[in-house]
């Protein structure tokens, strides 16, 4: 049975992961090809400016927990960098390291390698639109990048404050689709915040902001091929969510 293992959202969850593939460590698997030191895994695109993939991550310092910290830094500053230049941009404006670590929603482990002085790894980093808009300026776009259907950019939720909460299992068959599952919720209209609170190889435990009913936000999210439904035999008022047709 899967050990639970509590996060939370955004890079303070980076910082607190240990050794290994932020999902696949959980299980005791191996990480991927090239989580070795050095690894020459290429950086591929996921279609939104806004997640920077496959970002190296790599720093020396008195211990592997200072030079994990600095690494992470070094990568947030890459992925600012190759974002700036996605979108057209000559250079990526200068702001400090602290307005770069608030514009971060999210930092996925790829692979790392951790030793007593040093920390190499790649990195997938999820800006927050609107915040990076507000720096980039107007020739920044929305964020959305197409569905693993195929479809179009999803529009950005319309904003407004939660007005119920669920608790809920996330449940998803790769990292790709938790990815995307994370995408298609925050750019729902009926989910006002999303809070990870654990996470496993293949589900997560969430907490849902909604703008409406948990009936009525389920409606709304089917539209945009996400199941959120009631845990059958479930304790409480449990839900579980994902991927229409995935996990």
């Amino acid at each position: 049975m899967l050990a639970w293992r509590a996060v939370s959202l955004g890079v303070a969850a980076a910082r607190s992961l240990g050794v290994g593939c932020a999902l696949l460590a959980l299980a005791g698997a191996p990480g991927p090809a090239g989580a070795q030191e050095g690894g020459t895994a290429a950086a591929t695109s996921s279609g939104d400016p806004y997640v920077q993939r496959g970002v190296p991550a790599e720093a020396t310092a008195e211990n592997g927990v200072v030079a994990r910290e600095r690494a992470f830094a070094a990568g947030r500053r890459a992925a600012w960098a190759r974002l700036a230049a996605e979108l057209g941009l000559a250079s990526a404006p200068a702001i400090s390291d602290a307005q770069l670590e608030s514009m971060v929603s999210s930092i996925v482990i790829e692979q790392e390698r951790v030793t007593p002085t040093r920390y190499a790894g790649r990195i997938t980093v999820r800006f927050n639109p609107g915040r990076a808009r507000g720096v980039l300026g107007a020739r920044a776009p929305a964020g959305g990048d197409p569905g693993m259907g195929g479809g179009g950019p999803v529009p950005q939720a319309p904003s407004g404050p939660a007005t119920n909460w669920v608790e809920a299992v996330a449940t998803y068959r790769s990292l790709e689709e938790w990815l995307e599952l994370q995408r298609r919720l925050r750019a729902a209209g009926a989910v006002a915040s999303l809070q990870v609170q654990a996470i496993a190889v293949d589900r997560a435990r969430i907490r849902l902001g909604l703008r409406s009913p948990g009936p009525v936000a389920a409606g709304e999210l089917a539209g945009g091929g996400v199941v959120l439904a009631p845990l059958v035999g479930g304790a409480g008022d449990g839900w579980r969510v994902g991927i229409a047709g995935g996990g």
